[in-house]
């Protein structure tokens, strides 16, 4: 029976500024910080508007697609006192711009470190909506940030580790 992968061992890296192009090479060529003690992954994705298209003489309303979007998706952290880490990203949320690049990497090195050829997604961004964690029985002191997506997800794999 084969397994179904899941998440454990996905991470998250920023980078304080948006990719020159929207391409592997772009990305590549930013300074990448590891969002350490996340509990969820962002979601990367476009949406699209709908616009309705009418059509009297069948009385059949179809939809064809309008504009893209990207996904507004939700992040949280337990949170690790003293991580720098942690503290950019909630100082990039509460900022009037926010902009961020992110990747997801699925690292197989050591304690799920990136390696070269690993598979790897990259997106940039606002992130917005710092919040501390609620609390109760199933939850970390913490905090969420949302992630609005601004451009189309890079899917690729992790350049050659140094």
């Amino acid at each position: 029976m084969t397994q179904t992968p899941n998440h454990i061992g996905d991470t998250i890296w920023y980078a304080l500024a948006l990719p020159a192009t929207n391409n592997k090479e772009g990305f590549e060529a930013l300074t990448w910080v590891e969002a350490v003690g996340h509990q969820t992954l962002p979601q990367f994705g476009i949406t699209h508007a709908m616009i309705e298209v009418k059509d009297l003489k069948t009385g059949f309303t179809a939809a064809s697609k309008g504009a893209a979007q990207g996904v507004d998706t939700t992040m949280a952290f337990r949170g690790i006192a003293g991580s720098t880490a942690q503290a950019a990203l909630q100082e990039t949320a509460d900022d009037n711009d926010g902009e961020i690049s992110l990747k997801v990497v699925k690292g197989s090195g050591p304690k799920n470190a990136p390696a070269t050829g690993d598979p790897v997604k990259y997106a940039q961004g606002i992130l917005h909506s710092n919040q501390p964690n609620k609390g109760d029985d199933t939850t970390h002191e913490g905090f969420s940030v949302n992630f609005r997506q601004n451009d189309f997800t890079i899917e690729d794999v992790h350049p050659t580790v140094a």
